[in-house]
């Protein structure tokens, strides 16, 4: 849904501009339900929302995480192959031993 909302009229470069925003039905619903139990505007709650939302973390203060691997013994032949792949061909082996 699209949401059209008018800041300023205030033609300066400088100064706040109107914009239209398309927002799902069920956030938009949840922004008014905020505004309404605020007592403030939409936009307010709007505004509010996208601040926060944009200095809630930077991918500079994102610590890199470290996985540690582990050797599966798993033949040579099988590297590069998908696990469901890998599976099919493990079950037919077991299955060929009976």
């Amino acid at each position: 849904m699209s949401y059209d909302f008018d800041k300023s009229p205030n033609p300066h470069h400088d100064a706040d501009v109107r914009t239209t925003i398309n927002i799902s039905d069920g956030i938009l619903s949840e922004l008014h339900e905020l505004a309404r139990q605020r007592r403030r505007p939409f936009r307010e709650i709007l505004e509010e929302t996208i601040q926060r939302g944009l200095s809630a973390s930077t991918p500079s203060s994102v610590k890199p995480v470290s996985i540690q691997t582990h050797r599966l013994g798993i033949k040579p032949v099988y590297h590069g192959v998908s696990m469901n792949q890998l599976y099919d061909q493990i079950e037919a082996e077991d299955a060929g031993k009976r």
